[in-house]
């Protein structure tokens, strides 16, 4: 893997593509020994506008979904998958160029995780973002991936905030300042936290690995929206994070009241 712009989206090459864990067998294996709060799954005849991100669920073993993939319509996520040993090695073998280019950049990594997504032919994934850095690697067959922003500031901050929500929703509108990559096996896409995505994956069973990085950025980013949802309920008008005085005020605020909803569960 060359050198990685970490700061926009763009497609890097790997080397993942016929490695003995990403095939859909050895996936579904994976799944069986996954805790199953790791592994989700849903139809994926989802429009690429889905506000709500509602989807019907099939009454399976994670394990049979995966298997299954090429007729029964679903997406599957397999989050920590390197809580398995081997994907342990996976993640310190293909991972580590990404957290360096992350590193280079300034940021400070406290965090990561190895996250499989397979999908049905045709399945689609809404509008949403995340609170990491991604580097989404395509392993077998194709996807396209949009991403974009919002140019109004104050509408970019309010699709933001929807994803702060606890039932964590996604965008309700796609961002009118887009482009879209078509990911090959070998391809792997650079997706900066906080980027609104959406994929469509093509004809075939799609097999995907993220590298996700939480570093210290993100983080404080996660608090400083969440309390200004709660700020922008009380009449407020707050900024979004950018602001390293506002950041860190709010970062404190926030903990101050979590400490405080501590003390009073326990009492």
């Amino acid at each position: 893997m060359g050198a990685i712009d970490t700061e926009h989206p763009n497609v890097v090459a790997h080397e993942l593509a016929g490695e003995e864990l990403l095939t859909v067998d050895a996936l579904a294996f994976a799944a069986s020994r996954l805790d199953p709060r790791h592994v989700s799954h849903h139809l994926g005849n989802l429009p690429v506008v889905s506000p709500e991100g509602n989807a019907r669920q099939l009454r399976l073993e994670p394990a049979d979904v995966v298997s299954g993939l090429a007729t029964n319509g679903c997406w599957v996520m397999m989050r920590a998958l390197a809580t398995l040993p081997e994907y342990q090695a996976l993640l310190d073998r293909h991972g580590r160029a990404f957290e360096l280019a992350l590193r280079a950049r300034g940021e400070v990594p406290i965090g990561h995780n190895l996250v499989a997504f397979v999908a049905a032919p045709g399945a689609t994934v809404p509008v949403h973002y995340d609170r990491n850095h991604h580097l989404l690697a395509q392993v077998q067959g194709t996807k396209t991936v949009g991403v974009g922003a919002f140019r109004d500031e104050q509408e970019q901050q309010r699709q933001l905030e929807r994803g702060m929500f606890e039932e964590r929703l996604n965008a309700d509108a796609i961002p009118d300042d887009h482009e879209e990559f078509v990911l090959q096996s070998g391809d792997a896409l650079v997706i900066p936290a906080y980027t609104f995505h959406w994929v469509t994956v093509g004809d075939d069973v799609s097999v995907a690995l993220t590298f996700a990085v939480t570093t210290e950025a993100t983080a404080r980013a996660v608090d400083v929206h969440t309390l200004n949802v709660q700020l922008r309920r009380l009449g407020a008008k707050p900024s979004g994070p950018g602001n390293a005085r506002n950041d860190a005020w709010k970062t404190r605020a926030l903990a101050r009241a979590r400490q405080m909803r501590a003390v009073t569960r326990r009492d």
